[in-house]
């Protein structure tokens, strides 16, 4: 069996039930529906954009449903019929979360045969899901930039984890060693289909589908079972650190030091602030982009004007398409980081950082935007 295929059958395992609720209105009523499916990383983003675009005097419902990066890659990869029938393993099914004007988070129910996705939201490239380039008439599109942490309870008196101590904690286990984190039942991980496992998975050298510990299914799992663990010195787990921004108050991050470093680095400069500073200059190094994966048309555009919208609207290419928001700022408020941000950059998954010189630069409306 294939990579792709095995892939596949585990999208199919995790699919959410199909059976709807009566109070459900269907997603495809709603009005003016862009359908995205994938990383649960990107949550806080696709929150803030949907709030935005429900309040609209003509509105835009964001349709979304995240189970993992890979997930939104296949649906859209394994899409060989976008305009039809649902091909095996691709679409998605059950139900989805849409946002209305105030931000309030609200369910809907997708096609019981399928509904097709107009872009698949992954924090990796298409070839780390796939194992494979993306196939003719499918694009990977780079975003912003999202970091990934590994977090502990507020409880804890951890403070930084080195890479070759995580090498051991999810690698190993039980039997790694690697004190306090040796009792696997307080590992709180995702699963080779999630962006984030997969990008920590390149920084500590541990593949995504052989990591120890408890899969929580999604951020909000790992989040939650971290949050309320009553062995705290004993528990770890990774979330995109977007999501930890907003957990505070139950989670304490942890500084990381990668694999040649002589340190360990927050995300941020200082345990407290919000500055992305060590993301930005490469200090930080377990971090990734929000990839689009959409299928195109000869001319290499988004297929769709539902696609070519979103896309249009996360690049920044209000040439083409108005945007109701300037992205930049949507992307600094969901604790993302703008491109324009960035004074590194990489081309592979966990790839080496070479410097990168944006056209504009917006580094200091990002600082002055966050707070020191």
């Amino acid at each position: 069996m294939t990579k792709l295929s095995m892939l596949a059958a585990a999208v199919a395992a995790l699919a959410i039930p199909t059976s709807a609720h009566a109070a459900n209105p269907a997603c495809s009523s709603l009005p003016d529906p862009i359908v995205v499916a994938g990383s649960s990383a990107v949550g806080p983003f696709i929150a803030s954009m949907g709030k935005t675009l429900s309040g609209q005097a003509t509105p835009t419902t964001l349709i979304y449903q995240k189970q993992g990066s890979c997930t939104g890659v296949n649906a859209v990869v394994l899409d060989t019929t976008p305009t039809g029938a649902c091909a095996s393993g691709a679409c998605i099914r059950g139900t989805a979360t849409y946002y209305d004007s105030t931000g309030t988070a609200l369910q809907c129910d997708l096609d019981a045969n399928g509904t097709h996705v107009d872009v698949g939201l992954s924090d990796v490239w298409v070839d780390t899901c796939t194992g494979q380039l993306p196939p003719s008439g499918v694009k990977d599109i780079s975003g912003p930039v999202e970091a990934m942490a590994f977090v502990v309870p507020k409880a804890s008196q951890q403070i930084a984890i080195l890479a070759e101590e995580a090498y051991f904690v999810f690698g190993y286990g039980m039997t790694g060693q690697a004190k306090p984190w040796v009792n696997e039942m307080q590992l709180f991980v995702r699963n080779a289909l999630s962006g984030t496992q997969q990008i920590m998975a390149h920084t500590v050298s541990v593949p995504a589908g052989r990591w120890k510990g408890i899969d929580k299914g999604n951020a909000d799992g790992v989040i939650s079972a971290v949050g309320t663990s009553t062995a705290p010195e004993a528990t770890i787990g990774i979330v995109g650190a977007a999501d930890y921004d907003q957990h505070r108050d139950t989670l304490t991050e942890l500084a990381f030091q990668s694999f040649h470093q002589k340190g360990a680095y927050y995300p941020d400069s200082t345990a407290t602030s919000f500055d992305k500073k060590n993301v930005r200059d490469g200090h930080y190094t377990a971090f990734g982009y929000l990839h689009m994966v959409t299928h195109v048309n000869g001319t290499g555009d988004p297929a769709t004007s539902a696609s070519l919208r979103f896309v249009d609207w996360i690049t920044g290419n209000t040439t083409r398409t108005a945007a109701p928001f300037d992205i930049t700022d949507v992307t600094i408020k969901a604790h993302l980081i703008p491109t324009c941000a960035m004074k590194v950059q990489r081309n592979s998954e966990g790839g080496a950082l070479s410097p990168f010189h944006p056209a504009t630069d917006c580094s200091t409306h990002f600082e002055q935007t966050v707070g020191q």
